[in-house]
């Protein structure tokens, strides 16, 4: 059995270098994960706002690495 965060780095590795895929592209880049390991995956990478989920039409999955968000800082805490 494949390792979680082994399996979602290889996600974040493949998505730096495809940058957008299916679902289905994903898997085949990946053959040494269950279908089941890499969606349950790909869930925790959404809910952690690593990865984004789109669907385009009716039929299937485009996935991506996240947008950055900027860093906002707050007020600096007196000395």
């Amino acid at each position: 059995m494949l390792r979680t965060d082994t399996l979602e780095s290889a996600i974040r590795q493949v998505l730096t270098q495809v940058g957008i895929c299916t679902l289905e592209e994903l898997n085949e880049r990946l053959p040494y994960s269950s279908w089941n390991q890499l969606f349950a995956a790909v869930d925790r990478l959404t809910r952690d706002g690593i990865v984004t989920l789109q669907r385009p039409g009716s039929s299937g999955y485009l996935v991506s690495l996240a947008p950055r968000q900027p860093v906002k800082a707050g007020p600096l805490p007196p000395c």
